[in-house]
């Protein structure tokens, strides 16, 4: 690990804090970060929209960091550009929601278990998702030396340790979700019971079963950067990590945390054990030939030799892009700035049946342009190119295992947005937030460190 990682000390340019307020306000948002993947579990307080408990800690941090942070406040050229970059990304989604209030009962009419039917109560459920953004902020202003980027890594490993141990015990509870797997139009690959599959995950997690890939997805690095670097303890977690996702049965989940795994390998040059986690999963392969591997084997092939794209991706092209694209390209409006937020839940194509019925597009690029439009997705295309190669250039100066890591979640999160993830806040993307900052911040430790060099 560099020099500049080594660096134990606060930020001299952050403001200075009581040490009680402090604590506390470091405290309510680990535990915020903890909770992430627990969030939809419970149920609203006082039967009164969005009072969840999730919800009231968010309201917590949010009030520390609007009083405590000084949160439009920066003194490097990092911190300001990161600030400024935010604040266009939040006024980006507000005016996609503001414009997606007046489809409130069309959305509630399309999908009422996922949208409400009045417009303050829908209005609210959008809102809730701007809360994800607060780590950001919290981590770029208040969490700032490496002990503590560590530590924010401890409390999402745990975390994550939680969720796997929970849904392992209760899949093993309930065996029925076992069943032999079979293709589905829009999913990766769902159980011969569908319905029963999704019931399972939502009652118990609240979340669909595609949300909780992502959620593995976007983290599994961090637990393999744990177990390489630190005890091994680690292990444990890693390895009961991905036991739930073999029996979440997601093959896009599978694929992406091998590909996002094997990356960080091959940037920390650890090739034997690349080549034995190789080893260790083709023999699982064998031994266990459930269907999510199955699926794996035949992927992307129809009946015939050729290589489908709509096959490869599920049904998704002819279903859903196609339709959707050939639509928003035929209207000057919808094509220039798109539908607001939800704009797949406003086609004109479900009075004719020939669109899947999906809230979103299943894919991020796809999706901001039916929200956003053409200028605006053009602008996106442009920071992803120059961040990825930013992100890119700073870890190869950094040289640090937490930042490849990091940059690994990114990696797995940039290539689920081909199937799930969103651009826009949602839960599904939640991690990409805070890890952003903590690589923000490493960078910064860095420049911080050859200024006092």
């Amino acid at each position: 690990m560099s020099a500049s990682l080594s660096h134990s000390g606060r930020a001299p340019y952050h403001l200075t804090l009581p040490h009680s307020v402090a604590r506390a306000g470091t405290f309510f948002f680990l535990l915020f970060v903890f909770m992430l993947p627990f969030q939809r579990m419970t149920d609203n307080l006082f039967g009164i929209q969005g009072l969840k408990p999730f919800n009231l800690l968010s309201a917590v941090v949010l009030a520390y960091v609007v009083f405590h942070t000084a949160p439009l406040h920066a003194t490097d050229k990092l911190e300001r550009t990161s600030i400024r970059l935010l604040l266009l990304y939040f006024a980006t989604f507000a005016i996609a929601l503001i414009r997606s209030i007046p489809n409130a009962p069309l959305l509630h009419s399309r999908f009422p278990d996922s949208f409400p039917e009045s417009y303050f109560d829908f209005l609210l459920s959008c809102i809730v998702p701007s809360f994800y953004l607060l780590p950001f902020l919290f981590i770029l202003k208040r969490m700032c030396s490496f002990q503590e980027l560590e530590r924010i890594t401890t409390v999402i490993c745990l975390s994550i340790l939680l969720l796997s141990i929970a849904f392992v015990a209760l899949v093993l509870m309930n065996p029925s979700v076992l069943l032999s797997g079979e293709r589905s139009g829009m999913d990766d690959l769902v159980p011969a019971n569908r319905d029963e599959w999704a019931k399972f995950c939502v009652t118990y997690f609240g979340v669909h079963y595609n949300t909780i890939g992502t959620i593995y997805i976007c983290t599994i690095p961090l637990l393999l950067y744990r177990a390489l670097t630190r005890s091994a303890f680690w292990i444990v977690p890693l390895g009961l990590a991905l036991v739930a996702i073999l029996l979440l049965q997601s093959r896009s989940a599978l694929v992406t945390v091998a590909a996002s795994c094997s990356l960080f390998l091959i940037l920390r040059r650890r090739f034997v054990i690349l080549v034995v986690g190789a080893a260790a999963a083709g023999l699982t392969s064998l031994l266990w030939i459930g269907p999510t591997v199955q699926a794996l084997l035949s992927i992307g092939f129809d009946s015939g030799s050729d290589v489908s794209a709509d096959a490869l991706f599920t049904g998704r092209v002819a279903s859903v892009w196609v339709p959707l694209l050939n639509e928003w390209t035929t209207d000057t409006g919808l094509f220039l700035f798109g539908a607001g937020r939800y704009g797949t839940g406003t086609s004109s194509l479900w009075e004719s049946g020939t669109l899947m019925p999906v809230t979103h597009a299943h894919n991020a690029i796809i999706n901001f342009f039916l929200d956003c439009g053409v200028i605006l997705t053009g602008v996106l295309l442009i920071f992803l190119m120059f961040g990825t190669a930013t992100a890119w250039r700073v870890g190869r100066r950094l040289n640090s295992d937490l930042y490849w890591a990091l940059f690994a979640c990114i990696f797995g999160c940039g290539i689920s947005m081909a199937t799930e993830c969103d651009i826009l806040p949602t839960i599904e993307n939640m991690y990409a937030f805070p890890i952003i900052a903590m690589m923000i911040n490493l960078a910064r430790l860095r420049d911080l460190d050859a200024y006092h060099r």
